[in-house]
Formats: C-alpha cells, structure tokens, sequence
C-alpha cells in the first residue's frame, strides 16, 4: 500500500518506512532527473486508506545514510559534513558535533507498549 509511481521522475537510491511526526512516512532520497539531490517525504495522512498519501520534495546534497526521524520531524543523516539534523520544513541543518559516531548503525528505537507478554 505503498505510494503509486513514488519514483517517477526519481531515482531513489535511500529507501525506509518511518515514522514522522506520529504518522506511516516514506522517506527516499535520491536524484531527480536533472541529477539533483532530493529527498522525498510520503507521508499517510489516514493510516490505512491508500489515497492520503502526500509528497513533500525537498533539494539536498548526497546522503551517505539516514538513521530515522526525530519526534519533531527532523531527519537523522549522514552527509559529507558528518553527522547531521536536517530539518525538511525550515531547510535547516544542525551538524552534530560527534567525533567518532560509528555507533549510530547499532542503535535502537525503543518504543513503550501496553501489549502482555506471556499474558502477564
């Protein structure tokens, strides 16, 4: 239930489901045809219904990964700069001032839930 035809246009070489700003998203970053760096945000406005699907393309430099969203919309990369917050509303990037950050690809989402384990 995927967005249709979300790569016309663009070839994304980036590809996750997240979740941004407490909604279903699909995040791509890739080029476009013109071989400018973008970065598109699919997000499923009605959870289930395929039809609310909205696109929000954004220009960016080349991305070397991307590790999630933050709780506010802010999008966790890695770019030639380094480890960076880029912010796709106001366009912002705040650079992370950590040296040797190797230890983002082993990290975790930890989620809080109210489901039973073992029915206890």
């Amino acid at each position: 239930m995927l967005p249709q035809n979300y790569y016309v246009g663009f070839t994304p070489a980036v590809e996750q489901l997240v979740v941004f700003k407490g909604l279903l998203a699909l995040t791509a970053f890739g080029t476009d045809l013109n071989d400018i760096g973008k970065c598109h945000i699919w997000v499923m406005r009605e959870y289930g219904v395929a039809e609310s699907w909205t696109k929000k393309a954004v220009s960016m430099d080349w991305i070397d990964n991307f590790y999630g969203c933050t709780d506010n919309g802010e999008l966790l990369i890695q770019n030639a700069t380094g480890l960076v917050l880029f912010d796709p509303e106001s366009l912002n990037e705040n650079v992370l001032a950590i040296e040797d950050f190797n230890w983002v690809d082993y990290t975790a989402n930890s989620m809080e839930s109210l489901v039973l384990v073992n029915d206890v």
